[in-house]
Protein backbone atom coordinates (compact mmCIF):
# COMPACT_ATOMS: atom_id res chain seq x y z
CA UNK A 1 0.00 0.00 0.00
CA UNK A 2 3.01 2.32 -0.47
CA UNK A 3 1.75 4.70 -2.86
CA UNK A 4 -1.98 5.83 -4.44
CA UNK A 5 -4.25 2.69 -5.63
CA UNK A 6 -6.72 4.79 -7.67
CA UNK A 7 -7.03 1.87 -10.42
CA UNK A 8 -6.01 -1.36 -8.93
CA UNK A 9 -7.56 -4.67 -10.47
CA UNK A 10 -8.24 -6.52 -7.75
CA UNK A 11 -9.94 -9.51 -9.71
CA UNK A 12 -13.41 -10.64 -10.73
CA UNK A 13 -15.18 -11.53 -7.75
CA UNK A 14 -18.51 -13.22 -7.72
CA UNK A 15 -21.20 -10.80 -7.47
CA UNK A 16 -24.90 -11.19 -5.93
CA UNK A 17 -27.09 -8.69 -7.00
CA UNK A 18 -28.46 -5.45 -5.00
CA UNK A 19 -32.08 -5.06 -4.31
CA UNK A 20 -33.69 -3.43 -7.13
CA UNK A 21 -33.59 0.53 -6.77
CA UNK A 22 -31.04 0.47 -3.98
CA UNK A 23 -27.86 2.92 -4.51
CA UNK A 24 -25.18 1.73 -3.42
CA UNK A 25 -22.59 3.33 -1.39
CA UNK A 26 -19.00 2.44 -1.11
CA UNK A 27 -17.35 0.87 1.58
CA UNK A 28 -14.12 2.07 3.81
CA UNK A 29 -11.85 -0.36 5.73
CA UNK A 30 -8.02 -0.02 7.00
CA UNK A 31 -5.24 -2.02 8.44
CA UNK A 32 -2.61 -1.27 10.77
CA UNK A 33 0.49 -1.21 8.99
CA UNK A 34 3.60 -2.78 11.04
CA UNK A 35 1.45 -3.59 14.34
CA UNK A 36 1.28 -7.11 14.24
CA UNK A 37 -0.53 -7.67 17.95
CA UNK A 38 -2.57 -4.39 17.51
CA UNK A 39 -0.19 -3.10 20.27
CA UNK A 40 1.45 0.27 19.98
CA UNK A 41 4.19 2.30 22.10
CA UNK A 42 3.06 5.79 23.64
CA UNK A 43 5.37 8.33 20.99
CA UNK A 44 5.74 5.31 17.82
CA UNK A 45 4.56 6.38 14.65
CA UNK A 46 1.46 4.25 13.04
CA UNK A 47 1.12 4.09 9.58
CA UNK A 48 -2.55 3.13 8.36
CA UNK A 49 -3.95 1.43 4.69
CA UNK A 50 -7.01 2.55 3.73
CA UNK A 51 -9.39 0.82 1.33
CA UNK A 52 -12.21 2.08 -0.56
CA UNK A 53 -14.38 0.20 -2.87
CA UNK A 54 -17.77 -0.29 -4.22
CA UNK A 55 -19.47 -3.10 -2.60
CA UNK A 56 -19.85 -6.64 -3.47
CA UNK A 57 -23.18 -7.05 -5.68
CA UNK A 58 -22.89 -2.97 -7.27
CA UNK A 59 -24.00 -2.91 -11.14
CA UNK A 60 -23.15 0.06 -11.03
CA UNK A 61 -19.54 2.66 -10.96
CA UNK A 62 -20.06 4.98 -7.87
CA UNK A 63 -17.88 8.25 -8.36
CA UNK A 64 -16.09 9.92 -5.73
CA UNK A 65 -16.13 13.84 -6.87
CA UNK A 66 -15.77 16.29 -3.76
CA UNK A 67 -16.76 19.86 -3.98
CA UNK A 68 -13.06 20.90 -3.08
CA UNK A 69 -9.89 19.19 -3.24
CA UNK A 70 -9.59 15.81 -3.73
CA UNK A 71 -11.24 12.43 -3.03
CA UNK A 72 -8.58 11.32 -0.56
CA UNK A 73 -9.38 14.69 1.31
CA UNK A 74 -12.71 13.49 2.07
CA UNK A 75 -11.01 10.72 4.12
CA UNK A 76 -10.46 10.80 8.37
CA UNK A 77 -8.54 8.86 9.89
CA UNK A 78 -9.02 8.91 13.58
CA UNK A 79 -8.00 7.47 16.96
CA UNK A 80 -10.36 7.58 19.70
CA UNK A 81 -11.14 6.02 23.39
CA UNK A 82 -12.24 2.76 23.46
CA UNK A 83 -15.01 4.10 25.72
CA UNK A 84 -16.52 6.44 23.16
CA UNK A 85 -16.21 9.93 22.58
CA UNK A 86 -15.29 12.57 19.98
CA UNK A 87 -11.02 11.58 18.30
CA UNK A 88 -8.82 12.60 20.15
CA UNK A 89 -5.68 12.34 17.35
CA UNK A 90 -6.04 12.54 13.01
CA UNK A 91 -3.69 11.08 10.74
CA UNK A 92 -2.29 12.99 8.03
CA UNK A 93 -2.35 11.64 4.30
CA UNK A 94 1.36 10.43 2.70
CA UNK A 95 1.67 12.08 -0.42
CA UNK A 96 -1.83 13.05 -2.85
CA UNK A 97 -3.73 10.92 -5.58
CA UNK A 98 -2.70 11.85 -9.27
CA UNK A 99 -6.77 12.67 -9.69
CA UNK A 100 -9.16 14.75 -7.83
CA UNK A 101 -11.69 11.93 -8.66
CA UNK A 102 -12.07 8.15 -8.33
CA UNK A 103 -14.01 5.73 -9.49
CA UNK A 104 -14.85 2.81 -8.07
CA UNK A 105 -16.35 -0.78 -9.35
CA UNK A 106 -16.26 -4.40 -9.74
CA UNK A 107 -12.74 -4.32 -10.48
CA UNK A 108 -11.33 -1.04 -8.91
CA UNK A 109 -10.31 0.62 -5.55
CA UNK A 110 -9.04 4.04 -4.23
CA UNK A 111 -7.02 3.83 -0.91
CA UNK A 112 -3.75 4.88 0.07
CA UNK A 113 -1.63 5.55 3.14
CA UNK A 114 -2.19 7.77 6.57
CA UNK A 115 0.24 8.28 9.05
CA UNK A 116 0.07 9.21 12.72
CA UNK A 117 3.64 10.79 12.91
CA UNK A 118 5.76 10.19 16.45
CA UNK A 119 4.90 14.02 17.91
CA UNK A 120 0.78 12.89 17.51
CA UNK A 121 1.11 9.68 19.01
CA UNK A 122 3.11 10.56 22.23
CA UNK A 123 -0.31 12.69 22.95
CA UNK A 124 -2.15 9.37 23.77
CA UNK A 125 -1.37 8.20 27.05
CA UNK A 126 -1.11 4.16 27.80
CA UNK A 127 -4.73 2.37 27.56
CA UNK A 128 -7.35 1.01 25.00
CA UNK A 129 -8.36 3.01 21.93
CA UNK A 130 -9.91 2.81 18.45
CA UNK A 131 -9.29 3.55 15.02
CA UNK A 132 -11.40 4.37 12.60
CA UNK A 133 -11.63 5.52 9.20
CA UNK A 134 -14.59 7.58 7.30
CA UNK A 135 -15.37 9.19 3.65
CA UNK A 136 -17.47 12.15 3.55
CA UNK A 137 -18.75 13.61 0.62
CA UNK A 138 -20.93 16.00 0.22
CA UNK A 139 -21.59 18.02 -3.38
CA UNK A 140 -21.97 17.93 -6.71
CA UNK A 141 -21.66 14.74 -9.16
CA UNK A 142 -21.07 11.60 -7.76
CA UNK A 143 -22.29 9.79 -5.09
CA UNK A 144 -22.96 12.34 -1.45
CA UNK A 145 -23.03 10.96 1.78
CA UNK A 146 -20.65 9.40 4.84
CA UNK A 147 -19.45 5.71 5.44
CA UNK A 148 -17.51 4.56 8.47
CA UNK A 149 -15.22 1.95 8.44
CA UNK A 150 -15.34 -0.76 11.37
CA UNK A 151 -13.14 0.15 14.23
CA UNK A 152 -9.86 -1.72 15.13
CA UNK A 153 -9.00 -1.91 18.26
CA UNK A 154 -5.27 -0.81 19.10
CA UNK A 155 -3.59 -0.93 22.56
CA UNK A 156 -0.96 2.08 23.43
CA UNK A 157 1.35 0.40 26.06
CA UNK A 158 4.59 2.54 28.00
CA UNK A 159 8.15 2.15 26.40
CA UNK A 160 9.81 -1.34 26.71
CA UNK A 161 12.79 -3.08 25.79
CA UNK A 162 11.05 -6.31 24.90
CA UNK A 163 12.69 -7.74 22.05
CA UNK A 164 9.45 -7.85 19.67
CA UNK A 165 9.10 -3.69 21.23
CA UNK A 166 12.33 -2.95 20.15
CA UNK A 167 12.28 -4.35 16.50
CA UNK A 168 8.57 -3.04 16.03
CA UNK A 169 9.56 0.57 17.40
CA UNK A 170 12.71 0.38 15.15
CA UNK A 171 10.68 -0.52 11.94
CA UNK A 172 8.20 1.95 12.32
CA UNK A 173 10.62 5.25 12.90
CA UNK A 174 12.53 4.28 10.09
CA UNK A 175 9.08 3.62 8.14
CA UNK A 176 8.30 6.86 9.42
CA UNK A 177 11.39 8.47 8.42
CA UNK A 178 11.40 7.30 4.88
CA UNK A 179 7.86 8.83 4.18
CA UNK A 180 9.22 11.89 4.75
CA UNK A 181 12.24 11.47 2.64
CA UNK A 182 14.93 11.10 5.17
CA UNK A 183 16.39 8.09 3.91
CA UNK A 184 20.27 8.30 5.86
CA UNK A 185 17.83 8.82 9.08
CA UNK A 186 15.96 5.85 8.32
CA UNK A 187 19.21 4.14 7.86
CA UNK A 188 20.39 5.28 11.23
CA UNK A 189 17.65 4.00 13.17
CA UNK A 190 17.95 0.89 11.69
CA UNK A 191 21.61 0.26 11.94
CA UNK A 192 21.97 1.23 15.39
CA UNK A 193 19.77 -1.68 16.73
CA UNK A 194 21.20 -4.07 13.38
CA UNK A 195 24.43 -3.66 14.85
CA UNK A 196 23.91 -5.59 18.11
CA UNK A 197 21.01 -8.24 16.31
CA UNK A 198 22.05 -8.27 12.67
CA UNK A 199 20.10 -11.44 12.25
CA UNK A 200 15.97 -9.80 12.72
CA UNK A 201 14.52 -10.53 9.85
CA UNK A 202 11.90 -7.37 9.93
CA UNK A 203 14.65 -5.26 11.07
CA UNK A 204 17.23 -6.91 7.98
CA UNK A 205 13.84 -6.63 5.37
CA UNK A 206 13.44 -2.86 5.86
CA UNK A 207 16.95 -1.81 6.17
CA UNK A 208 16.77 -3.77 2.38
CA UNK A 209 14.03 -1.12 1.31
CA UNK A 210 16.01 1.93 2.90
CA UNK A 211 19.10 0.46 0.52
CA UNK A 212 17.26 0.04 -2.54
CA UNK A 213 15.54 3.77 -1.84
CA UNK A 214 19.42 5.04 -1.64
CA UNK A 215 20.31 3.28 -4.67
CA UNK A 216 22.30 0.33 -3.64
CA UNK A 217 20.79 -2.57 -4.55
CA UNK A 218 23.55 -4.64 -3.57
CA UNK A 219 23.60 -3.52 -0.15
CA UNK A 220 19.64 -3.96 -0.81
CA UNK A 221 20.07 -7.79 -1.37
CA UNK A 222 22.67 -8.76 0.69
CA UNK A 223 19.86 -7.47 3.48
CA UNK A 224 17.26 -9.33 2.37
CA UNK A 225 18.96 -12.72 1.61
CA UNK A 226 19.84 -12.51 5.08
CA UNK A 227 16.58 -12.09 6.21
CA UNK A 228 15.38 -14.84 4.19
CA UNK A 229 18.19 -17.34 5.25
CA UNK A 230 17.10 -16.15 9.29
CA UNK A 231 13.67 -17.14 8.57
CA UNK A 232 14.55 -20.26 6.96
CA UNK A 233 16.51 -21.73 9.41
CA UNK A 234 13.52 -20.89 11.95
CA UNK A 235 10.06 -21.90 9.89
CA UNK A 236 8.63 -23.26 7.49
CA UNK A 237 6.75 -22.57 4.38
CA UNK A 238 7.42 -19.40 1.76
CA UNK A 239 8.55 -16.39 3.19
CA UNK A 240 6.25 -13.26 3.92
CA UNK A 241 5.14 -11.10 0.79
CA UNK A 242 7.36 -8.26 1.16
CA UNK A 243 9.89 -10.16 1.07
CA UNK A 244 9.51 -12.83 -1.49
CA UNK A 245 8.97 -9.68 -3.74
CA UNK A 246 11.61 -7.47 -2.65
CA UNK A 247 13.82 -10.08 -3.30
CA UNK A 248 12.75 -10.85 -6.30
CA UNK A 249 12.74 -7.08 -7.38
CA UNK A 250 16.19 -7.06 -6.27
CA UNK A 251 17.52 -9.62 -8.40
CA UNK A 252 15.90 -8.57 -11.57
CA UNK A 253 17.08 -5.07 -10.86
CA UNK A 254 20.84 -6.39 -9.99
CA UNK A 255 22.26 -7.09 -13.64
CA UNK A 256 21.95 -2.99 -13.98
CA UNK A 257 23.20 -2.32 -10.78
CA UNK A 258 26.49 -4.10 -11.57
CA UNK A 259 27.53 -2.01 -14.29
CA UNK A 260 27.88 0.94 -12.02
CA UNK A 261 31.16 2.41 -11.00
CA UNK A 262 30.10 4.84 -8.55
CA UNK A 263 31.26 4.32 -5.18
CA UNK A 264 27.92 4.32 -2.79
CA UNK A 265 28.21 6.64 0.66
CA UNK A 266 29.20 5.19 3.67
CA UNK A 267 25.90 5.54 5.23
CA UNK A 268 23.65 3.20 2.70
CA UNK A 269 26.18 0.02 3.54
CA UNK A 270 24.56 -1.94 6.59
CA UNK A 271 26.69 -2.26 9.78
CA UNK A 272 29.33 -4.43 9.98
CA UNK A 273 27.44 -7.22 12.15
CA UNK A 274 25.50 -7.43 8.77
CA UNK A 275 28.08 -7.99 6.41
CA UNK A 276 29.82 -10.55 8.10
CA UNK A 277 28.41 -14.18 6.77
CA UNK A 278 26.84 -15.66 10.07
CA UNK A 279 29.07 -18.65 11.46
CA UNK A 280 25.90 -21.00 10.38
CA UNK A 281 26.53 -20.07 7.30
CA UNK A 282 30.28 -19.48 6.82
CA UNK A 283 31.17 -23.32 8.52
CA UNK A 284 29.03 -24.80 5.83
CA UNK A 285 31.08 -26.89 3.01
CA UNK A 286 30.82 -24.72 -0.39
CA UNK A 287 28.96 -21.37 1.47
CA UNK A 288 31.33 -19.06 0.14
CA UNK A 289 31.55 -21.22 -3.24
CA UNK A 290 28.12 -19.66 -4.04
CA UNK A 291 27.83 -17.63 -7.21
CA UNK A 292 25.96 -14.70 -7.42
CA UNK A 293 23.38 -13.56 -10.19
CA UNK A 294 24.98 -12.81 -13.41
CA UNK A 295 28.14 -14.66 -12.13
CA UNK A 296 29.73 -11.99 -9.45
CA UNK A 297 32.01 -12.96 -7.02
CA UNK A 298 30.61 -13.42 -3.07
CA UNK A 299 31.32 -11.37 -0.25
CA UNK A 300 33.68 -13.58 2.11
CA UNK A 301 33.32 -13.64 5.86
CA UNK A 302 34.12 -10.17 7.71
CA UNK A 303 34.71 -8.39 4.07
CA UNK A 304 32.17 -5.26 3.19
CA UNK A 305 32.15 -4.30 -0.23
CA UNK A 306 33.26 -0.67 -1.26
CA UNK A 307 31.96 -0.94 -4.52
CA UNK A 308 29.36 -1.35 -7.03
CA UNK A 309 31.88 -3.98 -8.45
CA UNK A 310 31.81 -6.35 -5.52
CA UNK A 311 28.75 -8.38 -5.65
CA UNK A 312 27.01 -10.68 -2.44
CA UNK A 313 25.55 -14.15 -3.13
CA UNK A 314 22.02 -13.98 -3.54
CA UNK A 315 21.75 -17.44 -2.16
CA UNK A 316 20.88 -18.36 1.50
CA UNK A 317 23.18 -20.75 3.51
CA UNK A 318 19.79 -23.39 2.65
CA UNK A 319 19.98 -23.19 -0.32
CA UNK A 320 23.52 -23.52 -0.93
CA UNK A 321 23.85 -26.86 1.23
CA UNK A 322 20.24 -28.02 -0.44
CA UNK A 323 22.03 -27.84 -3.71
CA UNK A 324 24.81 -30.16 -2.68
CA UNK A 325 21.77 -33.24 -2.90
CA UNK A 326 19.62 -32.71 -5.87
CA UNK A 327 15.95 -33.66 -4.88
CA UNK A 328 14.50 -36.96 -5.58
CA UNK A 329 11.41 -36.94 -7.90
CA UNK A 330 8.73 -38.82 -6.05
CA UNK A 331 6.88 -41.54 -8.49
CA UNK A 332 3.38 -40.39 -9.07
CA UNK A 333 0.09 -42.85 -8.35
CA UNK A 334 -1.12 -44.23 -12.25
CA UNK A 335 -4.31 -44.20 -13.34
CA UNK A 336 -6.63 -46.85 -12.23
CA UNK A 337 -6.57 -50.35 -14.48
CA UNK A 338 -4.26 -48.64 -16.77
CA UNK A 339 -6.44 -46.64 -18.62
CA UNK A 340 -6.53 -43.24 -20.29
CA UNK A 341 -7.11 -40.11 -18.73
CA UNK A 342 -10.43 -38.74 -20.57
CA UNK A 343 -9.85 -35.24 -19.79
CA UNK A 344 -7.78 -32.57 -21.72
CA UNK A 345 -5.60 -29.72 -21.70
CA UNK A 346 -7.52 -26.58 -22.30
CA UNK A 347 -5.21 -23.80 -24.49
CA UNK A 348 -4.61 -20.99 -22.41
CA UNK A 349 -5.51 -18.78 -25.22
CA UNK A 350 -9.46 -20.05 -23.80
CA UNK A 351 -8.89 -19.12 -20.41
CA UNK A 352 -8.62 -15.45 -18.89
CA UNK A 353 -10.22 -14.26 -15.69
CA UNK A 354 -13.00 -12.13 -17.42
CA UNK A 355 -14.68 -15.25 -19.31
CA UNK A 356 -14.24 -17.42 -16.07
CA UNK A 357 -15.98 -15.04 -13.70
CA UNK A 358 -18.68 -14.50 -16.21
CA UNK A 359 -19.41 -18.57 -17.03
CA UNK A 360 -22.95 -19.25 -15.64
CA UNK A 361 -22.08 -22.96 -15.88
CA UNK A 362 -19.23 -22.50 -13.19
CA UNK A 363 -19.10 -22.83 -9.76
CA UNK A 364 -16.38 -21.53 -6.80
CA UNK A 365 -15.54 -24.03 -4.08
CA UNK A 366 -16.96 -24.10 -0.47
CA UNK A 367 -14.54 -25.84 1.60
CA UNK A 368 -11.48 -27.75 0.80
CA UNK A 369 -8.76 -29.55 2.46
CA UNK A 370 -5.13 -30.67 2.23
CA UNK A 371 -2.28 -32.93 2.82
CA UNK A 372 -0.29 -29.78 4.48
CA UNK A 373 -0.74 -26.22 4.96
CA UNK A 374 1.33 -23.82 5.65
CA UNK A 375 -0.55 -21.48 8.19
CA UNK A 376 -4.43 -22.07 10.06
CA UNK A 377 -5.67 -19.21 8.22
CA UNK A 378 -3.12 -18.08 5.93
CA UNK A 379 -1.88 -20.23 3.28
CA UNK A 380 -4.47 -23.07 4.44
CA UNK A 381 -6.88 -24.80 2.16
CA UNK A 382 -9.57 -22.97 2.51
CA UNK A 383 -7.59 -19.51 0.77
CA UNK A 384 -8.43 -21.51 -2.09
CA UNK A 385 -12.45 -21.69 -2.26
CA UNK A 386 -14.52 -18.91 -3.27
CA UNK A 387 -13.86 -15.99 -6.31
CA UNK A 388 -10.42 -15.38 -6.92
CA UNK A 389 -8.97 -12.79 -4.69
CA UNK A 390 -5.55 -12.32 -5.94
CA UNK A 391 -4.44 -9.69 -8.81
CA UNK A 392 -0.71 -10.13 -8.80
CA UNK A 393 1.50 -13.04 -9.35
CA UNK A 394 3.54 -14.08 -6.47
CA UNK A 395 3.81 -15.46 -2.89
CA UNK A 396 0.52 -14.53 -1.25
CA UNK A 397 -1.22 -15.74 1.71
CA UNK A 398 -4.51 -15.71 0.45
CA UNK A 399 -4.08 -18.70 -1.56
CA UNK A 400 -3.07 -22.39 -0.52
CA UNK A 401 0.27 -23.56 -0.14
CA UNK A 402 1.62 -26.39 1.12
CA UNK A 403 4.31 -26.99 3.65
CA UNK A 404 6.83 -28.51 1.29
CA UNK A 405 8.71 -26.53 -1.42
CA UNK A 406 10.66 -28.55 -3.47
CA UNK A 407 10.38 -32.16 -2.59
CA UNK A 408 7.71 -34.90 -2.54
CA UNK A 409 3.90 -34.57 -3.23
CA UNK A 410 0.96 -33.10 -1.71
CA UNK A 411 -2.89 -32.35 -2.99
CA UNK A 412 -5.85 -30.61 -2.16
CA UNK A 413 -8.95 -31.74 -2.28
CA UNK A 414 -12.39 -28.87 -3.02
CA UNK A 415 -16.02 -29.36 -2.42
CA UNK A 416 -18.67 -27.77 -4.04
CA UNK A 417 -21.90 -26.78 -3.22
CA UNK A 418 -23.70 -28.43 -5.79
CA UNK A 419 -23.06 -31.74 -7.72
CA UNK A 420 -23.01 -31.37 -11.29
CA UNK A 421 -22.28 -33.46 -14.56
CA UNK A 422 -19.21 -31.66 -14.70
CA UNK A 423 -17.28 -30.93 -18.66
CA UNK A 424 -14.51 -28.81 -17.03
CA UNK A 425 -11.62 -27.85 -14.08
CA UNK A 426 -10.24 -24.76 -13.48
CA UNK A 427 -7.25 -23.81 -11.02
CA UNK A 428 -5.76 -20.06 -10.50
CA UNK A 429 -2.00 -20.89 -10.01
CA UNK A 430 -0.29 -17.40 -8.63
CA UNK A 431 2.89 -18.76 -7.79
CA UNK A 432 5.51 -21.28 -9.40
CA UNK A 433 3.31 -22.86 -12.17
CA UNK A 434 4.19 -25.74 -13.49
CA UNK A 435 3.45 -28.38 -10.80
CA UNK A 436 0.15 -29.96 -11.50
CA UNK A 437 0.49 -33.67 -11.78
CA UNK A 438 -2.86 -35.22 -11.58
CA UNK A 439 -6.93 -34.16 -11.89
CA UNK A 440 -9.25 -36.31 -10.06
CA UNK A 441 -13.01 -36.01 -9.81
CA UNK A 442 -15.06 -37.46 -6.96
CA UNK A 443 -18.89 -38.81 -6.67
CA UNK A 444 -20.73 -37.58 -3.90
CA UNK A 445 -20.39 -41.27 -2.61
CA UNK A 446 -16.86 -41.06 -2.99
CA UNK A 447 -15.84 -43.27 -5.88
CA UNK A 448 -12.95 -41.61 -7.97
CA UNK A 449 -11.94 -40.84 -11.50
CA UNK A 450 -9.23 -39.53 -13.19
CA UNK A 451 -9.76 -37.05 -15.62
CA UNK A 452 -5.77 -36.13 -16.03
CA UNK A 453 -2.54 -37.65 -15.04
CA UNK A 454 1.00 -36.30 -16.68
CA UNK A 455 3.63 -33.98 -16.49
CA UNK A 456 2.42 -29.61 -17.03
CA UNK A 457 4.80 -28.55 -20.13
CA UNK A 458 4.31 -24.62 -18.93
CA UNK A 459 6.84 -22.43 -19.50
CA UNK A 460 7.34 -19.58 -17.31
CA UNK A 461 8.07 -16.46 -19.10
CA UNK A 462 10.34 -13.50 -18.33
CA UNK A 463 8.08 -12.04 -16.26
CA UNK A 464 5.55 -13.78 -13.87
CA UNK A 465 1.88 -14.25 -14.63
CA UNK A 466 -1.17 -15.89 -12.48
CA UNK A 467 -1.91 -18.86 -14.90
CA UNK A 468 -5.25 -20.92 -15.18
CA UNK A 469 -4.59 -24.68 -15.36
CA UNK A 470 -7.56 -26.05 -17.04
CA UNK A 471 -9.13 -29.95 -17.66
CA UNK A 472 -11.86 -30.50 -19.91
CA UNK A 473 -14.12 -33.75 -20.29
CA UNK A 474 -16.94 -35.29 -22.28
CA UNK A 475 -19.50 -34.66 -19.80
CA UNK A 476 -19.91 -36.75 -17.36
CA UNK A 477 -22.79 -39.66 -16.42
CA UNK A 478 -21.53 -39.04 -12.83
CA UNK A 479 -22.20 -36.57 -10.88
CA UNK A 480 -18.74 -34.73 -9.27
CA UNK A 481 -18.99 -33.46 -6.19
CA UNK A 482 -15.23 -32.67 -5.11
CA UNK A 483 -12.19 -32.38 -7.04
CA UNK A 484 -8.85 -33.68 -5.97
CA UNK A 485 -5.56 -31.47 -7.35
CA UNK A 486 -1.74 -33.38 -6.92
CA UNK A 487 0.99 -31.28 -7.13
CA UNK A 488 4.75 -32.92 -7.75
CA UNK A 489 6.68 -30.36 -5.63
CA UNK A 490 9.68 -31.23 -7.63
CA UNK A 491 8.57 -30.33 -10.67
CA UNK A 492 9.39 -26.68 -10.61
CA UNK A 493 11.62 -24.80 -8.10
CA UNK A 494 9.82 -22.45 -5.75
CA UNK A 495 6.50 -22.69 -3.47
CA UNK A 496 3.37 -23.48 -5.47
CA UNK A 497 -0.24 -21.88 -4.70
CA UNK A 498 -3.21 -21.96 -6.12
CA UNK A 499 -5.88 -18.90 -5.43
CA UNK A 500 -9.14 -20.87 -6.03
CA UNK A 501 -10.68 -23.93 -8.55
CA UNK A 502 -13.98 -23.53 -10.47
CA UNK A 503 -16.16 -26.59 -11.68
CA UNK A 504 -17.91 -26.34 -14.82
CA UNK A 505 -21.04 -28.66 -15.68
CA UNK A 506 -25.41 -29.10 -14.91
Amino acid sequence: FVGWLLTLCIGLLSVLPLAAGAAPAPEISHSLRGVGDATIEQGEPLRIAVLVRAPRGANEAITLAPTSGTWADAIQVEIASATGGAPLIQAEAVGKPGAAQATLDRTHVAGGLWHFSAETMQRLAPGSYVVRSRLTIAGRAGWTGEVVSAPTRLQVVALSNTAERVTQRTVNRAQDALLSGRIEEAAGILDAVLKDTPDDMRLLTTRALVAEKAGNILAALLCANRAERTRSLTSKGPPPVELHELQTRLRQELPEAMKRTDKPAEWIWPPASVMKLPDSMSSQPGANAASAPGGAAPVTPATKPMSAATSVSSRSAVDVAASASPPVTPKLPVAAAGLPSPGALVPSNQLNDASIAADAAGQWAVSATAGTQYGRTQYSAMQATGAPNISVAGNSPDAWCPEGKNTGTDWLEISFAKSVHATEVRIRQNDTVGAIAKIEAIEPDGTTHVWWEGADSYKQPAVREIVWFAIRVPKTLYLVAKIKITLNLAARPGWKQIDTVQLVGE
